[in-house]
């Protein structure tokens, strides 16, 4: 059967035979120079980007515990990730496929953690100690103990945080539990820890261990490749997309951004959910809905025969039809998938695999679900993943073989013609040259004068989209942090029982949680939306271009193709397929672009706790004055409240400042290292594109004139090279033609 990957190899070796024939040309006596240059760099770079670097990203989202990590053991066939981890990591698994077991881990370096920590303690309650320099570092032990003691003083109302543990308590605290594992491999400088063989189970360690997995960057898994259909895909084991922590999501969507498909896995023992809907409705405002598969993960316990199971799939289907139209949703039970293909089952699921065996109308409807995912999903990473990565290449290839045949075919004619012949094709030719150099002169002043009023039009966008004062994205943050209500007299009770400090703490995380999930929920869609606009106007801008020249370059090629018949000269090449001029998606995996990792949170310094004990002392001063004078005091506590409210006035203002900062160096990066490089880099890929065809036909051919004149077994000898050139040529096209027609009859085998 036909394979993506045997396509794959086919081109490479067409490539290959391709590169050869430039080499040839160079043997033929009296030749200083070929055409072949450029298009010999063109097929070192199409090598490169064939065998290093087409991954095609797969990732897999849902809520926690709807079974993501379960799913993909049952895709790989093996129980490589620990089921059932924690929340709070916030690592996106990703796994690859290769010749042996291999967990890759990629630590945290010290200032990364010490700069966390100190975020986490910014108005942390019971933290009035100070270390040695105003500065905590985790490596000195004093640190440790004083934070140590002064978690461990907090109540239990203050551990939690809408609802959840405090995200701040979680990270410290994991942080010293697993200080002293850790020391001896965290270093200045990020730190690479791989674990092959017998101890790649060790990676679970960390991704199922909070105090462990607060240390990673990254996990990268290789798995061996018969696990695998395909070699050349990764697929990312998401944070659960109800995480409680915004910053969680935050990283989900920068993975989105890379990805080319996206499998949403849904428990049935809960359906579809009001969370699921949110993370749907974001993912849609992100344009990423556009390849997606729903998976609907059957608990066989949960339901009572088929029809109830049924049921709730149509009506899943309905839900998420409301979302995305004509949903391509699967149902089938992934624990039951993985426990068929493990050997070593405890004798709890043993039993529990026997009695699914026995349900064997939900088991039959559950293993035609899974051949049916599988089919679509191997369609999706083959079929469709030629567009994806292969066919511009084809096509470059087709031109390259075209037009060293139609070389070597004028070339050919030439050299068998006499003196006086040959000259007056030459001159013919040259005239012909001449015009098609005016041709190439002015596609590319067209396309300079393009980019420059693309770029200067991007410009525009992106200073007015992200402008710090007047932009889009500043004024709907600013909304929200002026806009944000506080209920101080609801706190007074906190203040009461566990303290200003601590009510202050309490305000101050709800903010912050609260500000997290408005960016991460409503700003990042809306930069992600802008920014495929952006992608959109360069892709116009250069498609109007394309569309002009193309014709012009045809007619151009045609008429020179006229010229050449008129002289008694036919050229054999073949006219290559229809090349796909503008595909960014293409540029960006060949020149390794990668949008800016989205708007990061605010970060807020210590001084907001040191003030608003002032403040509040300031006002007891006042109230004791007061009390003093022996005037009216309306509530006893109006000095912490009055103080709360300065403190988060002045919450609100560093929430500003840090935002309009974060904005202006976001602005940069995005015009500088990505948008303006993109465009540059399209504009130039479509010169190349469009005068491909020129490269052969402007060529100096008068080198070849003179060996008319050599002696006899000169030019003999450069005949029967040209001659052996035409017929190699001749035998690629047909190679590049039989592969078209493999794609055209059987597309859904590739």
């Amino acid at each position: 059967m036909t394979t993506y990957n045997s396509i794959k190899n086919d081109l490479i070796k067409v490539n290959s035979e391709i590169s050869s024939l430039f080499s040839t040309a160079e043997l033929i006596p009296g030749i200083s120079r070929t055409p072949f240059d450029t298009w010999e760099k063109e097929c070192r770079s199409i090598e490169k980007q064939m065998t290093e670097d087409d991954i095609v990203r797969v990732a897999v989202v849902g809520a926690i515990k709807s079974g993501k990590s379960t799913f993909i053991n049952a895709y790989l066939g093996g129980d490589y990730l620990r089921r059932g981890a924690g929340v709070v990591t916030s690592i996106v698994t990703r796994i690859r496929t290769g010749p042996t077991l291999r967990a890759i881990l990629d630590f945290k370096n010290w200032d990364e953690v010490n700069g966390e920590m100190r975020q986490a303690m910014v108005l942390f309650p019971s933290l009035d100690w100070r270390s040695a320099d105003g500065q905590f570092d985790i490596r000195r032990e004093q640190d440790r103990t004083e934070l140590k003691k002064a978690l461990s003083s907090l109540s239990t109302d203050q551990l939690i945080s809408h609802d959840t543990r405090d995200a701040n308590w979680v990270l410290l605290s994991s942080y010293l539990k697993g200080y002293k594992r850790v020391s001896g491999t965290l270093a200045s400088d990020n730190r690479i820890q791989q674990y092959e063989s017998g101890k790649f189970a060790r990676h679970k360690d960390f991704a199922g261990d909070d105090s462990l997995a607060v240390y990673l960057k990254d996990i990268e898994l290789h798995i061996e490749a018969r696990h695998s259909p395909n070699g050349d895909t990764e697929i990312a084991d998401c944070q659960g997309s109800d995480s409680p922590n915004p910053l969680h999501l935050s990283m989900i969507q920068d993975y989105l951004l890379k990805t080319n498909l996206i499998i949403y896995v849904l428990s049935s023992r809960t359906g579809i959910r009001q969370a699921d809907i949110k993370f749907l409705s974001m993912i849609k405002k992100m344009g990423l809905l556009e390849n997606i598969f729903f998976v609907i993960n059957c608990d066989f316990s949960e339901h009572e025969d088929l029809d109830d199971l049924a049921a709730l799939i149509e009506r899943t289907r309905e839900e998420i039809s409301l979302i995305k139209h004509e949903p391509e949703v699967f149902a089938f039970s992934t624990l039951f998938n993985l426990f068929r293909q493990l050997e070593d089952l405890s004798e709890k699921d043993r039993l529990r695999l026997k009695q699914w065996k026995k349900e064997s109308e939900l088991a039959t409807f559950s293993n035609e679900e899974t051949a049916r995912f599988e089919t679509a999903l191997h369609e999706k990473l083959t079929a469709d993943r030629f567009s994806l990565l292969l066919k511009n290449q084809m096509e470059r290839l087709a031109i390259m073989a075209a037009g060293t045949h139609d070389w070597t075919s004028i070339n050919h004619d030439i050299l068998v013609r006499d003196s006086d012949s040959a000259r007056e094709i030459l001159e013919k030719i040259e005239h012909e040259q001449e015009l098609m150099n005016r041709v190439k002169s002015m596609i590319k002043d067209t396309l300079d004068g393009v980019s420059k009023k693309t770029r200067a039009e991007l410009e525009k966008d992106i200073d007015s989209f992200l402008d710090a004062q007047y932009g889009d994205i500043i004024k709907d943050i600013q909304k929200f942090v002026r806009n944000y209500n506080i209920a101080y007299q609801d706190h007074e009770d906190d203040i009461e029982a566990v303290g200003f400090s601590s009510a202050m703490y309490t305000i101050f995380q709800e903010f912050r949680h609260d500000l997290d999930l408005f960016i991460a929920e409503t700003i990042n869609p809306k930069l992600v939306q802008f920014i495929r606009r952006e992608e959109n106007k360069i892709t116009e801008f250069l498609d109007n271009i394309a569309s002009t020249y193309d014709t012009m370059v045809k007619d151009a090629s045609h008429k020179y193709d006229e010229t050449l018949r008129h002289m008694g000269i036919t050229l054999k090449g073949q006219t290559p397929g229809g090349l796909n001029y503008i595909d960014l998606g293409s540029i960006k995996r060949k020149v390794g672009f990668k949008v800016p990792p989205l708007i990061s949170p605010t970060e807020y310094t210590a001084k907001i706790r040191t003030e608003a004990i002032m403040r509040l002392g300031f006002y007891n001063i006042i109230k004791a004055i007061k009390k003093l004078l022996k005037r009216q005091i309306q509530n006893e506590k109006e000095g912490e409240i009055f103080a709360l409210r300065d403190g988060v006035r002045r919450i609100k203002q560093e929430t500003e400042h840090s935002i309009v900062f974060y904005l202006k160096n976001y602005k940069e990066n995005l015009k500088f290292q990505y948008i303006f490089k993109l465009a540059e880099t399209a504009s130039n890929h479509l010169h190349e594109a469009l005068i491909d065809r020129f490269c052969v036909i402007t060529t100096d051919i008068s080198e070849m004139t003179a060996l008319i004149g050599e002696e006899q077994s000169g030019k003999e000898k450069a005949l029967a090279i040209l001659k052996s050139m035409e017929e190699d040529s001749r035998k690629i096209l047909e190679e590049i033609d039989r592969i078209r027609q493999v794609l055209r009859n059987h597309p859904k085998t590739v």
